[in-house]
């Protein structure tokens, strides 16, 4: 070279090229490492092995946080709700440990195959029916923690008391547990940080129903096969009464107070009274039967039923109110003839 900058600055550019190499081929890929761990020595269909620091066996702790994506429907006739969800479980599984394969090795490794690991069978016990999208999220640290994120849009039940409707507040709930083993073999517990996230706007686009708050839980439960722990929350849907207010309270109010108009009119004027009265009384009759057309049949008395059981009491009472007038009037002008 005939430049002399050149000739110093080749030798050093030679020797950075020489140890990027050298690392880079010291370093495992991803791949590799894969291969390593998922060796014919592992089986996905077996549990991890767990211990304490006395060594005992204890059970898979798998962690569980959900993110709420959007609650697209509450069904009150069918009492059910849907919900799309994002579930995240974390577990640990020492047989997918690699950090002493090689310290270079990368932070995490994802996966693709969900079948080729373990993964808890945890099942919604309350679901009516859950789509699976195939988004799934699957990582592998280096001490064997695995982080497992999956898409699902769930269709679950929600038994709802109606006493107070249209100014109740419903408590829905999300229970998740595993399917076919006891605590003894798996432990669910929430994450101790926002176990279950809401994303902006959940729950603000639907017609008549506010979600006013969750609270999570975690309880035992006791069958002939064994303790499951089971992971709850509870939805607190609450209804917005300015829709009722508009299309129940308003009008029924109208009706009965169109109904009082037969009190200014003449006694003689019965045709124009008795058909004011029962034309409000079909009418409210009628709306009252739209509006439990969307309500499920239960066998106790709800509190719109006790303000349309009201109302029509009301117009009711203008029709007998206008009955006991002409039987009175009757009355007295027999009674005129009779002195006379």
């Amino acid at each position: 070279f005939q430049n002399p900058e050149m000739r110093l600055i080749l030798p050093w550019i030679c020797l950075a090229s020489g140890l990027f190499e050298r690392a880079r081929a010291q370093k495992p890929s991803a791949d590799l490492i894969l291969q390593r761990i998922l060796n014919d020595s592992y089986d996905a269909r077996v549990r991890p092995s767990a211990a304490d620091e006395k060594g005992n066996v204890v059970p898979v702790a798998v962690e569980v946080n959900i993110m709420i994506r959007s609650l697209e429907k509450v069904d009150v006739v069918s009492m059910r709700y849907d919900l799309q969800i994002m579930l995240r479980q974390f577990w640990k599984d020492p047989r997918l440990a690699y950090g002493n394969i090689n310290p270079d090795a990368p932070p995490s490794i994802s996966i693709s195959d969900r079948d080729a690991i373990w993964k808890p069978d945890t099942y919604f016990q309350n679901e009516r029916h859950t789509h699976r999208h195939g988004d799934v999220l699957i990582r592998i640290s280096p001490d064997g923690s695995v982080k497992y994120s999956e898409r699902l849009t769930v269709t679950l039940a929600c038994p709802m008391h109606l006493e107070m409707f249209p100014l109740d507040v419903q408590e829905c709930p999300l229970e998740l547990a595993s399917f076919g083993h006891s605590d003894k073999d798996i432990v669910y517990k929430w994450g101790s940080a926002d176990p279950v996230l809401l994303k902006d706007g959940v729950g603000e686009t639907l017609p008549s129903i506010h979600l006013d708050g969750l609270r999570t839980s975690e309880y035992t439960s006791r069958t002939n096969t064994g303790s499951y722990t089971i992971l709850r929350v509870s939805f607190h849907l609450k209804r917005m009464i300015r829709h009722y207010i508009m299309q129940v309270f308003i009008p029924s109010a109208m009706l009965v107070i169109v109904s009082w108009v037969s009190f200014w009119l003449d006694r003689t004027f019965a045709s124009a009274r008795v058909g004011l009265g029962i034309s409000t009384l079909l009418t409210l009759t009628v709306c009252s039967a739209a509006l439990n057309s969307h309500l499920p049949p239960v066998n106790y008395i709800k509190a719109l039923d006790v303000w349309i059981g009201v109302s029509l009491s009301f117009i009711f009472a203008s029709l007998a109110e206008y009955a006991l007038v002409c039987f009175k009037a009757e009355q007295q002008g027999r009674k005129g003839e009779t002195y006379r």
